[in-house]
């Protein structure tokens, strides 16, 4: 028992086995009852009497052997209809030379007989050539002299600038007028003349007395001076403080 229970799995593998075997040995057809059963042969038929001639000769329509009717004939396969040629592809039209076309060749005419020239006449003489008198030469003119260029005049001598005393306008002390001794301002004219342009660069020059020339009328007191209209300064600006 206990080796039935250690070894079960060979105990089933051999009754599989077994099982097999049997069924193998007991469970298949016998080769008998595989083969299909024979059939009987069929009897042989009894041959057939000839007919006799008299039958023959009385009933000859009858004993007439029959034709065999003809096999019908099968209708004729449809021909496939041709496909039609393809059309032949025209040929490249050669370029044949032209030939040359040769002028006729010009009837052959006699030459007419050459009619007889007349004498040429003498040629006249030519005439001598007349002496054409040659024109005498005039030499060209002498070229005129070129006029010495005259010496340019002399410039003027710039007049020389008066000089006034200017510490006779009201405001203008010593020192201002050194300034304006210095930039070339030595009389009334030249300081009535002034325009508001001529101002504008002088009076930045002036240093401490900038300003000055417009607050105290200094060009129009020069006008009055350069005019001699002492009277007419001295009703607007005072008395002169010194003589003209």
């Amino acid at each position: 028992m206990t080796w039935l229970q250690e070894n079960w799995i060979v105990a089933v593998v051999g009754l599989v086995v077994a099982v097999i075997l049997l069924w193998w040995l007991f469970g298949r057809k016998k080769p008998e009852e595989i083969a299909p059963p024979a059939a009987t042969p069929a009897e042989p038929r009894k041959p057939l009497e000839p007919a006799k001639p008299e039958i023959v000769a009385a009933e000859p329509a009858r004993f007439k052997p029959v034709e065999p009717a003809p096999a019908p004939t099968p209708p004729p396969a449809p021909v496939a209809k041709a496909a039609p040629p393809p059309a032949p592809k025209p040929e490249p039209a050669l370029d044949i030379p032209e030939e040359p076309s040769v002028p006729p060749a010009p009837a052959t005419e006699t030459p007419p007989a050459p009619e007889p020239r007349p004498a040429p006449a003498p040629e006249p003489e030519p005439e001598p050539e007349r002496a054409v008198p040659e024109e005498p030469t005039v030499p060209p003119p002498a070229p005129e002299p070129a006029p010495t260029p005259s010496p340019a005049p002399a410039p003027a001598a710039a007049p020389t600038a008066k000089t006034d005393n200017l510490q006779l306008l009201k405001g203008v002390g010593p020192k201002m007028v050194a300034l304006l001794g210095g930039l070339g301002v030595t009389s009334f004219q030249q300081i009535a003349d002034w325009t508001d342009a001529d101002i504008a660069v002088i009076d930045p020059q002036l240093g401490a007395f900038q300003g000055r020339i417009a607050r105290d009328n200094i060009v129009d007191q020069a006008g009055y001076l350069a005019r001699g209209d002492k009277a007419g300064f001295e009703a607007k600006y005072g008395a002169l403080g010194g003589e003209l």
